[in-house]
């Protein structure tokens, strides 16, 4: 009963938002966001790009994949399964990077997103990609412009390799990437980084260091924009096409990082590699994350819709050691303040010479020698910290349910 009436509660703000009268002076329409999304789509982009596919503001310029959260073909035939139940298969698909720069792609996405991405979905549905475009780089480079938002949801190899060919046009674009956190990421394969720069640190490195128009929406954002499992149970009865599409999915998804003990039966189930898997994790389900599922690629896609809904951003510098051990591979440093910046940056034997000089000295300008240590990394990203999680949620739940 309870279950019933907090879905009550949910569908009666959505409404309550969707016939909000406009303002009596809004002004001239807003005119169209023009996005490319580059994804390795997996169930929680499957998400983040149903949202989008449902906003009339978005202008979906292209779709380039790249390999995470499952390989770069999957992630082009799940890709097709959405444009389709959209009715917008007018809008590119190509392929992009099957591997990270440097090392071979892992498998551990299928633990999350199962063997195809979409629990599968996609095996259920196969499409033939020979007809796609391979060259992810050169779409990418082709597009990028002024005004262009480039959402990144996945691993940002073809964007590394984008920057490394085309610099000049990659600075153009206006990057918003669901990154590493503050605090701990969590979300990743270790318990320092998120799976995005974990998957290919070598790329983050590079798109950190070229100094691109990049915003960072931090896991500590979007980990506070979390669903009940029940809402996607819900949503498979209630949603619009799309959201009844990506309910299958999110509920698998949710039953795997949530320690739930059941999953729905659907026909994508009945796909044997599928099933297996998810049996085979039901005996270690119970470590995973906890009873919430947190909305991290939506919360992104929401925010390039919605960006008054960020309530806290900050100017920062984003460092990613790409050599560093298994266990810290791929976190991602976020410094914030003056102290965060300098120890990044210069190392303690000039920083203690530092305050050495200032205490023998009182010529020394200490804030001189400070802001020329600041000046040889500036910040190169803006740091999305804390969102409205009420209204994100709320917005992503509304374009899947009308």
């Amino acid at each position: 009963m309870r279950k019933k009436m907090l879905w009550f509660i949910i569908v009666l703000a959505l409404i309550a938002t969707s016939l909000a009268p406009a303002p009596a002076f809004a002004g001239p329409p807003k005119p169209l966001i023009p996005i490319v999304v580059d994804t390795d789509l997996g169930v929680d982009d499957a998400a983040a790009l149903a949202y989008l596919l449902n906003q009339r503001k978005a202008n979906i310029l292209g779709i380039t994949t790249v390999a995470g959260n499952t390989s770069v073909e999957n992630a082009a035939n799940n890709t097709l399964i959405l444009l389709e139940a959209a009715n917008q298969t007018d809008i590119p698909v190509v392929i992009g990077a099957a591997a990270p720069l440097a090392v071979p792609a892992s498998h551990q996405g299928m633990f999350i997103h199962g063997p195809d991405g979409l629990w599968g979905l996609g095996y259920a549905n196969p499409h033939d990609l020979s007809g796609l475009s391979q060259d992810a780089v050169g779409f990418l480079c082709a597009n990028a412009q002024a005004g262009v938002t480039l959402l990144a949801l996945g691993p940002v190899t073809n964007i590394a390799q984008a920057v490394q060919t085309c610099p000049d046009q990659m600075a153009l674009y206006k990057i918003v990437w669901l990154g590493g956190g503050k605090s701990v990421s969590g979300e990743g394969n270790t318990p320092v980084s998120a799976f995005n720069a974990w998957f290919d640190p070598e790329a983050t490195e590079v798109v950190l260091n070229a100094g691109l128009q990049l915003t960072m929406v931090t896991t500590d954002a979007a980990r506070a924009v979390t669903l009940s499992p029940d809402v996607f149970t819900q949503l498979a009865r209630h949603g619009n096409t799309l959201g009844k599409l990506v309910a299958g999915p999110l509920q698998m998804y949710a039953s795997v990082v949530t320690q739930s003990a059941s999953a729905p039966q659907t026909n994508a189930l009945g796909e044997a590699r599928s099933s297996r898997l998810y049996t085979a994790l039901a005996g270690v389900r119970s470590h995973f994350n906890g009873p919430q599922v947190a909305l991290f690629d939506p919360t992104a896609a929401v925010l390039v819709m919605h960006p008054e809904y960020v309530t806290t951003e900050e100017s920062g510098l984003l460092v990613v050691d790409p050599a560093a051990s298994f266990a810290t591979r791929g976190q991602t440093v976020v410094a914030l303040t003056m102290q965060e910046k300098l120890s990044t940056i210069a190392d303690d034997v000039e920083l203690s010479a530092l305050a050495d000089q200032a205490l023998l000295d009182p010529n020394f300008d200490l804030y001189a020698a400070l802001f020329e240590i600041l000046m040889r990394q500036p910040d190169n990203a803006q740091v999305v910290m804390k969102v409205s999680a009420l209204r994100v949620k709320l917005d992503w739940l509304k374009a899947l349910l009308f």
